[in-house]
């Protein structure tokens, strides 16, 4: 063989081993990759797999947390702003007093809140009346939160009678979601 010949061979065997290694490189290189995004997916699928097997832990939960807050707020639907306010007509007439007006306007649910009716009322009536109104509102269910009071004298001052007074109040009643009344998720 010649030299020329022996020269080409081995230039073609090593231009050969050249590729083989760089081919060694690059699968070493993708191998490591897909064994980096392996245990990522496995971590992740294990993460998974643990809220899926809380998951009827977390029912639990939910359920209890229904059950804690579902008393306090008032159930949703068409006429719920109505009911709210003839409920307060019943708080203000069982107390003895005298429901002058009320507005109620309904504030859908936004930002992770739930929906709630706004109530505006004006009563009148004997102060010790007004007083006991204003103890039954505080330990009603489902709550009315009070925003605003604002209580005025109402009449003249004469020892001889009892004293009559003015409130003017601002409610708040939060409103069950459908999700909350159906018991879904």
């Amino acid at each position: 063989m010649n030299i020329w010949t022996r020269r080409a061979i081995v230039t073609v065997l090593l231009c050969g081993l050249a590729v083989l290694a760089c081919a060694a490189l690059v699968y070493h290189a993708l191998w490591g990759r897909y064994d980096k995004a392996q245990q990522l997916l496995e971590s992740r699928s294990e993460r998974l797999d643990g809220i899926v097997s809380a998951g009827p832990d977390i029912q639990a939960l939910l359920e209890t947390v229904r059950q804690s807050v579902s008393p306090l707020v008032h159930p949703g639907g068409e006429s719920a702003q109505n009911e709210m306010q003839q409920q307060l007509r019943e708080l203000i007439s069982s107390s003895g007093s005298t429901l002058v007006s009320s507005q109620v306007a309904v504030e859908s649910a936004a930002d992770g809140k739930l929906a709630r009716v706004r109530l505006t009322a004006t009563i009148t009536g004997e102060w010790v009346k007004l007083l006991h109104f204003m103890g039954t509102l505080q330990t009603h269910t489902p709550v009315l939160w009070i925003r605003a009071v604002s209580i005025m004298r109402d009449g003249a001052n004469t020892g001889a009678s009892g004293q009559n007074g003015r409130i003017t109040l601002q409610l708040e009643a939060p409103i069950a979601s459908a999700a909350l009344e159906n018991k879904q998720p």
